[in-house]
This record gives structure tokens, C-alpha cells and sequence, in this order.
């Protein structure tokens, strides 16, 4: 199911819903930046909190939490490095977040220390 869809970047839910891919549109690359057509970052469900976290943190911390996670570690530091993909990746992710919630994939719950 595609969850989200940017200028360059698109998330959705693996076959065994288990988890998120978060692809390159190859399509929409420039000459400069068609390395990434093979970029491809596979996250649990488990883990998405983890990269909601640091996406508009330092981008070190975010690339981080990508390395873990992606099938080609080496353009990694080419995505987060280009403040456009940078940016599309992180609203693909914040975009993505909002419908796995309205789905009912996640849910949000206040820390321990929120509450009243």
C-alpha cells in the first residue's frame, strides 16, 4: 500500500506489512543523482519511531538511524547530504506517519512522564 509519495521519494508498507520502504522515484532524478535509483531503505514497524524521531533533528543522527537500515549504505550520505531530497524524504516520512496512525498501524501514546 503506498502510504506517501514526494517529488523523489515514496514510502509504503512491505507485502507482510511488517514494515515500510522508503524507494527513490527513479523518474524523477536528475543526471546528477541517478546513483539513487537503487537506494532503498527497509524499516520495521518496530524501528519507525526511531527514524520519526531524528527526521528534522541533526541530519548525522538521521543518516545514523538510515545507515542501520538501508540496502545500499553508500548513498546514504548522498540522499541526507542534498538539502531537496533531504527535505522530500522527510515529509515523505512525516506524511507517511500521519496514514500508518489513520490506519491504525501505529499509535500514538503519551510517555509515561506526559502524563497528568
Amino acid at each position: 500500500m503506498l502510504l506517501s509519495q514526494g517529488r523523489m521519494w515514496r514510502a509504503m508498507t512491505r507485502k507482510d506489512e511488517a514494515g515500510i520502504v522508503l524507494s527513490v522515484t527513479k523518474e524523477a532524478l536528475s543526471d546528477e543523482f541517478y546513483e539513487l535509483k537503487d537506494l532503498k531503505i527497509e524499516v520495521p514497524l518496530g524501528k519507525w519511531n526511531l527514524l520519526v524521531k531524528y527526521v528534522h533533528s541533526d541530519r548525522k543522527l538521521l543518516g545514523g538511524v538510515l545507515l542501520d537500515l538501508a540496502s545500499h549504505k553508500d548513498l546514504v550520505a548522498v540522499a541526507v547530504g542534498n538539502e531537496r531530497i533531504l527535505s522530500d524524504l522527510q515529509r515523505v516520512i512525516w506524511d507517511g506517519t500521519a496514514v500508518l496512525v489513520e490506519e491504525e498501524f501505529l499509535s500514538l501514546m503519551p510517555r509515561e512522564s506526559d502524563s497528568i
